[in-house]
């Protein structure tokens, strides 16, 4: 499986940036589920008007 602990070093802009893989994959699952449910809602109270 994989190894949740292992660090992974990415680059955004300037900054250098080190976490674990589980802290990675825990902060993309909740964007994931934020960005749906704000598309489900957008589309709800936009159908609803």
């Amino acid at each position: 499986m994989f190894d949740l602990k292992k660090n992974i070093r990415f680059r955004i802009g300037s900054e250098d940036w080190e976490m674990p893989m589980g802290v990675l994959l825990l902060l993309l699952g909740i964007t994931l589920v934020m960005v749906i449910g704000g598309a489900y809602l957008g589309y709800y109270f936009g159908k609803a008007h």
